[in-house]
């Protein structure tokens, strides 16, 4: 009886460890950051880009396959490069707010940041489209923001999940989350 017993306890302990190790497996980190995740990394950099006045470097992000490049032809945007460029071309957005529309998962996303403008200080709102052609991700800027009807789906507002530049503050957050597209 006892290693009967004995030999019960060690399957139940077994099947215990089991489990525990396939709930580990299965269990995964989820991004905390917009530089965490492929998609949003792309349009904080088109936004960076833009910000600068680098608008070759934001042409080449571009979605040119579906037309929606703001320029004509790379030559075309190196020559609308913004006069004060070199006072800013090593500056990032650091401090910013963002909003993520997911519309078609691992496809079609709407971004909507809030940060400081370089030139000003002044609090600012960029909204950008990226979609996944092939293996890369292009971009396209919504020069007057996007509406509720860009973030539809079905009849239906797309929920949104908030990301936020590591280390700022409450206050910070507060001052830097971007109102939702939909309002």
């Amino acid at each position: 009886m006892k290693k009967m017993l004995a030999f019960i306890s060690i399957i139940s302990i077994i099947g215990v460890l089991a489990s525990c190790r396939k709930e580990e497996a299965t269990t995964e980190l989820k991004p905390e950051t917009c530089e965490q995740m492929e998609p949003c990394k792309t349009a904080l950099k088109y936004a960076t880009y833009v910000e600068r006045g680098a608008n070759d470097k934001a042409y080449k992000l571009e979605n040119k396959v579906d037309n929606l490049a703001s320029y004509d032809s790379l030559a075309e945007a190196k020559d609308d490069i913004s006069s004060d460029y070199k006072q800013y071309q090593h500056q990032k957005i650091k401090d910013y707010g963002a909003l993520e529309y997911k519309l078609v998962s691992n496809k079609k996303y709407i971004y909507k940041f809030k940060y400081r403008d370089f030139r000003t200080a002044e609090l600012k709102n960029f909204t950008v489209g990226v979609s996944k052609k092939g293996h890369k991700y292009l971009t396209n800027e919504y020069f007057s923001g996007a509406s509720k009807h860009d973030v539809t789906e079905n009849g239906e507002v797309v929920s949104h999940k908030r990301y936020y530049s590591e280390g700022l503050t409450q206050q910070e957050k507060t001052d830097l989350t971007p109102l939702p597209i939909e309002k």
